[in-house]
């Protein structure tokens, strides 16, 4: 009788085990199915943002917004900057139809001015929710790179074709971005054919401890538009990430083009 029992006894071990672990992947999954439905997305907490004391502070846009024309009009008051770049209205005032045509992906930048040359690589963006609404975070890549939010348009179409990039962390690409002006040229390529743009306008706003509805305005600078853009962003200054460096730009005049 006993040597019976001692031969059934590896059995249960075996079959213990074997529904010990179909217990723990099955608890593993529930739990994870849960994880899912109550941590995604995430809910903004702007008082944690703003412990971040370095690299690209949050910057965040309400799903699938456009950008309000008269928060981010430029204008090209300055007779020399109009003569170098294609009118971003048309001459009664209205804007152009947006572009289907996604445009060219860019994958290098120049800025003569201050030196700069980098690669641009696509970056995308996660999601998190506040009071019911859903809104996106831009990354930024975590290399010397500039990023491309992947939703923007290419090169060579109407709309905003948006970068960003680190001031002082991850290679520090855009350290010295606050430093353009206006009337000087940014180049950017796609499979080395350029696109030249002169800036049109700069700004430094203040993020850091600002209610959600300033930070929601400060990012209507990277919601598309309809007139044809380039839109770089990153933070300021040097040795804090306390404001939100904007510098837009639009396409110069082909050199054969005539006067108009």
């Amino acid at each position: 009788m006993s040597s019976k029992r001692k031969k059934a006894d590896p059995n249960r071990l075996v079959i213990g085990l074997i529904y010990a672990g179909f217990l723990i992947v099955f608890f593993s999954l529930g739990k994870s199915i849960v994880d899912l439905a109550t941590d995604s997305p995430s809910t903004i907490d702007l008082a944690s943002d703003d412990q971040i004391i370095e690299g690209f502070l949050p910057v965040y846009i309400v799903e699938d917004a456009v950008a309000n024309p008269d928060v981010v009009a430029v204008g090209l008051s300055d007779p020399a900057v109009t003569a170098q770049a294609f009118p971003t209205q048309s001459a009664d005032g209205s804007q152009p139809a947006a572009a289907r045509d996604p445009g060219k992906a860019p994958d290098r930048i120049e800025i003569p001015s201050i030196a700069l040359e980098a690669v641009i690589v696509p970056v995308n963006f996660v999601e998190f929710e506040f009071e019911g609404e859903k809104y996106q975070q831009w990354l930024a890549p975590e290399t010397r790179a500039v990023g491309w939010h992947s939703t923007s348009v290419g090169l060579g179409v109407a709309g905003n074709t948006v970068l960003n990039g680190h001031h002082n962390i991850k290679g520090q690409v855009f350290r010295d971005l606050y430093q353009v002006q206006v009337g000087q040229q940014i180049n950017l390529y796609s499979e080395g054919e350029l696109f030249s743009y002169v800036i049109v306008y700069t700004d430094i706003l203040p993020e850091r401890n600002q209610p959600l509805e300033v930070r929601l305005a400060n990012a209507e600078w990277i919601e598309p538009t309809e007139d044809e853009r380039i839109t770089l962003i990153t933070c300021w200054p040097y040795e804090s990430n306390t404001h939100r460096v904007v510098v837009v730009a639009v396409p110069l005049r082909n050199s054969g083009a005539g006067s108009g």
